[in-house]
Parts: C-alpha cells; structure tokens; sequence
C-alpha cells in the first residue's frame, strides 16, 4: 500500500450517495457503539474477550466459535493487546485466532479492543494491497495480517498522512452525515483500513 494510492479513496467516499446497502448502514451505524462497549469494565479478562467476540460476531456473517480450551490463553492475549504498550505479535494474534477458530475474527476482536494500534482485516482488504484474491490459507496466516499492521503503520509515518487523514475522515463524516447517522471519529488505522476497503470495492 502506499498513500498516494489510497488518496483515490477520499473521491470514491466523496462521490458516494445518500443510499447504502443494510449491512453497512448497519456496520457504520453501529461501529461507535461496538467500540465504546467494548471498553465497558468488566469483571475479568474472560469476560472482556467474551463481551468482544460477541459484539464482533454480531456483525460477521458466521456464527461465534468457542475453543473453551484456549479461553484464558486468549483473555491474557487480549488484556496485553489492550494495555497503554500493546504487544503486537503473533503470540498476541494467535492464540485469540485459536480461540475463534478465525484470524479475521481474531483481526476484528483485537481492533475492537485497541482501534488505535490493530486494524480490521479481512479478504477484501487483502485483495486489494495483493492485487489479488486471497486464498484461505493466506488468510489464515498471523504473518500476513502482521504484515498489514506494518504496511498501515509505514502509511500513517508518511509526511502527506496528516493531510490524506484530514480529507479521508471530512468525506466521510458527509457520507454519515448523507446517510442521516450521526458523525464519529476514526483512528488511524480505521482511515487507512477504510481507504484500502473502499478502493478494493472498486
């Protein structure tokens, strides 16, 4: 990935309608919500990794998932992704992957939990910084998401990111604004991973 290719993203947001299919009014809509739940306080990191999951699956199209065998393990994972210096490894990603029997799952709990460090991964995503559709297998391996998280990280150190960020996140507060739904913030990571998602829809 690089910026100048995602800076197309800030006209494809700007030319985007007042019409929106279910799932996505639904997902942007909702997507405050989910990360404000998600930092409730709980009673424990089981209950974390429990409450997170669900808010993720109740917006993936597959079912939730429980390896009761990698619970903890998980939850630990969890709370070190979570804290003020987040591990970003594979030790991290795979045993919250294990647990859900699925690394996009595992992607999307872990952006949830800290939206500023770890971004949301998926097949689309991946399609388009590959070039390409991704198998399966591709997207069951930590490295390839661990590679994402790099390439995002390298875009948001770019001098001109400042700049794309400011007029990625004002075409997109229009849209929610076209789409009657109130206005929120993004991260970093959300930009650059909405941009690439965008521009994958092509």
């Amino acid at each position: 990935m690089n910026i100048d290719l995602l800076y197309s993203a800030v006209d494809l947001v700007r030319a985007s309608g007042h019409q929106s299919n279910a799932r996505e009014a639904a997902f942007l809509r909702t997507y405050p919500i989910l990360l404000a739940t998600a930092r409730l306080p709980s009673d424990g990191a089981v209950e974390t990794l429990l409450r997170t999951a669900s808010l993720v699956y109740a917006w993936m199209p597959g079912h939730l998932h429980l390896d009761m065998s990698q619970l903890d393990k998980a939850a630990t994972a969890l709370a070190m992704a979570s804290g003020e210096a987040p591990l970003i490894a594979a030790e991290v990603i795979e045993p919250i992957a294990g647990c859900l029997g699925s690394l996009i799952g595992a992607a999307k709990v872990l952006h949830l939990a800290n939206p500023a460090v770890f971004p949301l991964w998926d097949a689309r995503v991946e399609r388009f910084r590959l070039r390409d559709q991704p198998s399966s297998y591709h997207m069951s391996q930590t490295r390839n998401y661990l590679t994402f998280i790099q390439e995002v990280q390298e875009v948001a150190a770019h001098p001109l990111f400042l700049t794309f960020h400011h007029e990625y996140c004002t075409a997109y507060q229009a849209r929610l604004q076209r789409l009657h739904i109130p206005a929120y913030p993004l991260t970093e990571t959300r930009v650059i991973e909405s941009a690439a998602a965008e521009l994958a829809g092509q």
